[in-house]
């Protein structure tokens, strides 16, 4: 069957801090992706201490796309789309950085840019278009950005404003029907949550529970300090497990290599507990089939203090019927 891709930019949305914006996708094609690019121009009048790591993402603390008003496939802060390319295909040019924050935190004027793509696809699989979202049928389909503050990019007493704004754009694939009307769909719908959980004391059975009833593909956890930057001091070993099915079980050092070793390097404080990558590619046919399974949870020991917390963003899949 032929097909075809149409990219285009499709929104503009001016960034009010504090405030939240919605935006209606356009609707009857297949998703393959959806990239923001967050880009403007922070003034500091009163200089903070030092400017933070993953900035200027802190702008957008949440990113959430639904459809029909009720079913979530994204919900997430913008540094996820940003900093964890972990699926992209294994000839990805991950050389230049994706964000390019403030140069100082001293009282002035600093052109920020961080630019993230939210995957619908499964980049690094074997059938990528599997999980393309159709959107088809949708009525709605809403994209809504989560505003924060722009002295939020810096430590310290920073005072600040910032202009600027959210280009939207758009991965389409366009699959032509066949003689008989038929046409290629998507055989699994993507679904991408988060939560967060405090680590306010030392333990070596930390919970953080995880969604159950679907397939399950990965959690990325980030630990953050009680500063609010991700931090590789607070976990020392992470088990992934359903009662008795453990599926990871490694120290933090090694499971960070280990994600060198499939997906590159991670940002500091990140750490990705993949079931499906196997090498360069990740097979769907070995998602963790969490249907008729205990509940799925990831078990941590870790040095945690008051303010300290962990964030915890799930990718899993739900099967579609035929």
């Amino acid at each position: 069957m032929k097909q075809y891709r149409l990219k285009r930019v499709v929104a503009l949305i001016t960034v009010v801090e504090g405030q939240f914006a919605t935006f209606e996708l356009p609707r009857g094609l297949d998703y393959e992706s959806l990239t923001l690019r967050l880009s403007g121009s922070v003034v500091v009048s009163t200089g903070g201490t030092a400017v933070r790591a993953e900035a200027p993402c802190q702008l957008v603390p949440r990113v959430e796309i639904s459809s029909n008003g009720q079913l979530t496939h994204y919900s997430a802060p913008l540094w996820h789309s940003v900093f964890t390319g972990h699926e992209n295909a294994p000839n990805a040019n991950r050389a230049k950085s994706p964000a390019v924050p403030p140069t100082a935190a001293s009282a002035a004027a600093y052109a920020v840019e961080a630019t993230g793509v939210i995957n619908f696809n499964t980049p690094d699989g074997e059938r990528p278009k599997d999980s393309n979202l159709a959107t088809v049928g949708f009525t709605l389909f809403t994209l809504r950005l989560t505003f924060g503050q722009s002295a939020s990019m810096f430590t310290g007493s920073a005072v600040s404003t910032f202009t600027g704004t959210v280009e939207v754009s758009t991965s389409e694939l366009v699959e032509e029907v066949n003689a008989d009307g038929s046409r290629t769909m998507p055989v699994l719908l993507k679904k991408v949550t988060t939560q967060e959980v405090a680590a306010a004391s030392d333990t070596d059975s930390h919970e953080i529970l995880l969604p159950s009833g679907n397939l399950f593909r990965s959690v990325l956890l980030r630990a953050e300090a009680s500063t609010g930057e991700p931090t590789l001091t607070l976990l020392n070993k992470m088990r992934l497990e359903s009662n008795n099915d453990v599926r990871v079980n490694l120290s933090a050092k090694a499971l960070r290599y280990e994600n060198a070793k499939t997906h590159g390097w991670l940002t500091d404080g990140y750490y990705l507990l993949d079931v499906a990558r196997s090498g360069n590619f990740a097979r769907l046919s070995e998602l963790w089939d969490l249907s008729n399974q205990a509940q799925p949870k990831v078990i941590s020991d870790l040095d945690g203090s008051s303010g300290q917390k962990v964030q915890a963003v799930v990718t899993e899949y739900i099967k579609l019927g035929k």
